[in-house]
């Protein structure tokens, strides 16, 4: 059976958390696409993981709270992501979370799939 260890487990969360940013911000700075609140809500997990990782290389010693802090901030990344995806699909009413500030030219989200249909 396939029995990883803690430091390759530590080493693939932050190749998966350095790729989900760094594709984030492919799409939104090379591709061309506005991010809504609630996506740029969902890039700091990623972050926080990073830095969690990057201190337990530090401080070893603290290994059991940095996994508790990966656990808990996975969990509301979870959450958050099922809350968008909700949005999204049109199962949740949208909130002021989900409101663009930046892009005041994309009203709802059937603008925004058209602009995505547009790109390709």
């Amino acid at each position: 059976m396939f029995n990883p260890s803690k430091k390759n487990l530590f080493l693939a969360i932050f190749l998966i958390s350095f790729i989900a940013l760094m594709s984030a911000y492919f799409i939104e700075y090379v591709l061309g696409y506005q991010p809504c609140n609630l996506c740029l809500y969902e890039r700091i997990p990623y972050f926080l993981a990073i830095l969690i990782l990057l201190a337990n290389f530090k401080y070893n010693k603290l290994e059991k709270y940095f996994i508790l802090f990966l656990i808990i901030i996975f969990f509301i990344a979870t959450l958050l992501s099922l809350y968008h995806l909700g949005i999204e699909q049109g199962l949740i009413e949208e909130s002021l979370l989900c409101n663009l500030e930046k892009g005041a030219n994309i009203i709802d989200k059937d603008e925004i799939l058209k602009q995505l249909q547009q790109k390709n």
